[in-house]
């Protein structure tokens, strides 16, 4: 009799387990298909870009999924430009893209220039980009052990009674560093942007392998050739800059353009060889703004 109270219990346990098992086994599948609407880009977003109705999809995932931050209206996203590299798996979080802001405000303008391939770094400078404005003297500034800039004549007069005088040549100044570039646009008026190369989304592979491949062809190739370009600028900004140009040739530096968009990271610039041989014979360049480099370099005789 006492076996077979404890054969009927132990049934009992394990029916109620089972049970209990498989109750708990519905609602976690009740959870996982539970899905919501949420917006995703069609493929990845680089950073800086304006975001408009095409380059954004509605998704269906499942609500477990969903990042509390992410935004879920179209409104909220279209117009907006993306602050850090957005991949076509991930929500438009409310940190990762912010406000055009690509407009004067106070006494800023906007003042155009023409650019060429070089001059536009390589035809790597676009829209919404910080850049670095550098002069690159025609003739070379002498500086005396002082550190007072004197004419050549000068310097020669002190070599003359001190042959082992020191002095030193400079040939590059920095003009602005937190440029912003309103606009790079070809011939036609139409606006540089990275070429699309068939699509990284036709790409096999999962998202992931798509938004690295994205990623490598970064700023890699453009849809044209740029002409012009038009940066915001204040009076003050602008006045340093017209004095640049005839000086020597202005040169654009663009600094890491995967740190935060709208911001310019500390500028370092090593330069181990010189610009121009060391002889009082130095080559001039045109003041047109044709060139770009990075250049900060000083040398001493």
């Amino acid at each position: 009799m006492n076996r077979k109270w404890i054969s009927g219990a132990i049934g009992l346990l394990i029916v109620v387990g089972c049970s209990i098992g498989f109750w708990k086994y519905m609602n976690s599948i009740e959870t996982d298909v539970t899905t919501m609407q949420t917006w995703k880009p069609v493929k990845m977003i680089q950073q800086g870009q304006l975001i408009t109705l095409s380059m954004i999809r509605e998704v269906s995932i499942p609500t477990v999924q969903h990042m509390d931050n992410a935004i879920v209206e179209q409104s909220q996203i279209i117009g907006k430009r993306a602050l850090i590299p957005i991949g076509e798996t991930e929500e438009f979080l409310l940190w990762k893209i912010g406000e055009d802001k690509l407009y004067p405000s106070g006494e800023d303008e906007y003042i155009g220039f023409n650019i060429d391939f070089v001059g536009a770094v390589n035809n790597m400078v676009r829209r919404g980009d910080k850049v670095v404005a550098w002069v690159e003297y025609a003739q070379p500034k002498v500086l005396d052990v002082s550190g007072h800039e004197i004419s050549e004549a000068q310097q020669q007069a002190v070599l003359s009674v001190e042959p082992s005088a020191v002095f030193t040549k400079v040939y590059t100044k920095q003009l602005l560093n937190d440029l912003t570039v309103a606009y790079v646009k070809d011939t036609e008026g139409n606006e540089i942007i990275d070429a699309d190369l068939g699509g990284p989304i036709s790409l096999p592979g999962s998202a992931a392998h798509r938004d690295e491949a994205s990623a490598d062809h970064y700023r890699q190739t453009a849809t044209g050739v740029p002409a012009y370009i038009t940066f915001i600028m204040s009076p003050e900004e602008y006045q340093t800059f017209a004095a640049g140009t005839k000086e020597g040739t202005i040169r654009l530096g663009l600094p890491n353009t995967l740190s935060s968009f709208g911001t310019i990271t500390s500028l370092q610039s090593e330069a181990k060889e010189p610009l121009v041989e060391q002889t009082t014979k130095d080559s001039s360049t045109t003041g047109n703004f044709t060139n770009s480099t990075l250049p900060s370099n000083q040398e001493s005789h």
